[in-house]
């Protein structure tokens, strides 16, 4: 006897294994309940395909997720990917020590079997304070290593330059005081003060 897949129930159950997954995820966020909003949703059960379109809200505790457009695909082993465009789409979650990773891009891609975060297109990450920036930034979220580049030659047609990665590195100390300060601004060096 065939059994119909309840696809609300599937996405929920989805969203659960891949959401919190992304970067180093504040443990208790599997825990809370999951809160989508968008203009239009089409799940195609089937196809292990739910597209979410129209200034969409995904929020899991500390998670947020924003986009105008959502996808989420999956397969019988679990989570395939999960893609989010927008102007700029965004990603905030905290860690369990409390601290803020942000994430922004026109396109942002999570591989779940990889563990990578692909961001493009005036490509932000941000976490505790230290930022790049690029046109295509690559974050493996279970080894924490960054790459950001051009994401290939032809984002530089001719004898154009490629955009350039800008790096923004916090001294631990002024890491710690842009923290309880809310500032993220770097502070100037001591002999460029007046």
């Amino acid at each position: 006897m065939y059994r119909q897949n309840n696809p609300v129930k599937n996405f929920v159950l989805l969203a659960l294994l891949a959401l919190p997954g992304l970067v180093s995820a504040k443990s208790s966020d599997a825990e809370q309940p999951i809160y989508i909003e968008a203009d239009q949703v089409e799940i195609r059960d089937r196809e292990g395909l739910s597209i979410y379109r129209g200034n969409v809200h995904i929020v899991q505790g500390t998670l947020r997720i924003n986009g105008d457009e959502i996808r989420i695909r999956s397969s019988d082993q679990g989570l395939q990917k999960v893609s989010v465009a927008g102007k700029p789409a965004t990603f905030i979650q905290l860690t369990d020590l409390d601290e803020e990773i942000s994430a922004q891009g026109e396109e942002m891609e999570y591989l779940a079997k990889d563990n990578l975060l692909i961001l493009d297109r005036h490509a932000v990450l941000v976490q505790r304070d230290n930022r790049f920036t690029g046109e295509h930034i690559v974050y493996n979220t279970q080894t924490n290593v960054v790459k950001a580049g051009p994401a290939d030659e032809s984002d530089s047609p001719g004898n154009t330059a490629p955009p350039r990665v800008t790096i923004t590195i916090m001294p631990e100390k002024a890491a710690d005081k842009a923290a309880t300060t809310n500032s993220a601004a770097p502070q100037k060096p001591e002999t460029e003060k007046k």
